[in-house]
C-alpha cells in the first residue's frame, strides 16, 4: 500500500520496513530497467565478475520493490519466483555489487538490528521519519531542508555529495496506544 499526500512543498510517502507495504510495482519504465541492468552489467564486467542469470533476476527484484527491504526479502523473492540456485549467500555477496552500480542504497536506520535498502536508481532524493514503537518509515522529500543543508555545508567548507536524514519518534497510531 503507498499513500501520497501534499503538504505544502512536503511529498510524503508511507512505507513499512518488511512488513509487506508497498509489494512490486509495476510504475519503472522498461527503458529505466534496461538502463539499469546494463549499469549493473558494466560494474560487474569491471570487477571481471559474471552477469549471471541470478544477479540479473536479483535486479529485477529490488528495482520492483516499492518498500525498504533486507537480504532476506530479496532471497524470498527470489525463491518465490523459482529462480534456481539462487542463495542467501549469493544474495549477501551481490547486494554490495549493487550498491556500487547505483542502483540500491543501504538506508541507515538507527535501529541498527538490520541492514535494510532501497531502490535508488533514477529516483529523487528523500529523507525519513521513523517510529521507535511500530518502526513505521515514513519517506518525505522537502526543498527547504535539502537547501538549509546544503547551506550548513557550504558554511563549514564542505561540499555535500550525499546524505542520510532520519527523524525519530513516534507516530500518530503509537502515541494514541499509550497510557
Amino acid at each position: 500500500m503507498r499513500v501520497e499526500r501534499s503538504v505544502e512543498h512536503c511529498v510524503v510517502v508511507a512505507a513499512g520496513i518488511g512488513s509487506g507495504h508497498g509489494g512490486r510495482g509495476g510504475d519503472l519504465v522498461e527503458s529505466s530497467t534496461d538502463r539499469a541492468l546494463a549499469r549493473f552489467r558494466r560494474v560487474l564486467r569491471e570487477k571481471g565478475q559474471r552477469f549471471s542469470k541470478i544477479r540479473r533476476e536479483m535486479a529485477l527484484v529490488v528495482l520492483e520493490i516499492r518498500r525498504h527491504f533486507n537480504a532476506d526479502d530479496v532471497f524470498r523473492e527470489l525463491r518465490r519466483r523459482n529462480v534456481r540456485g539462487a542463495h542467501l549467500a549469493t544474495v549477501y555477496r551481490t547486494l554490495p555489487l549493487l550498491v556500487q552500480a547505483g542502483i540500491i542504497q543501504p538506508a541507515l536506520f538507527s535501529s541498527g538490528e538490520r541492514t535494510f535498502y532501497e531502490t535508488s536508481f533514477e529516483r529523487p532524493h528523500h529523507d525519513h521519519l521513523i517510529c521507535t514503537g511500530c518502526g513505521l518509515v515514513v519517506e518525505f522529500e522537502l526543498e527547504a531542508i535539502e537547501r538549509l543543508q546544503h547551506d550548513v555545508a557550504r558554511c563549514h567548507g564542505f561540499e555535500l555529495t550525499r546524505h542520510f536524514h532520519e527523524l525519530l519518534g513516534e507516530c500518530g497510531s503509537c502515541r494514541s496506544a499509550s497510557p
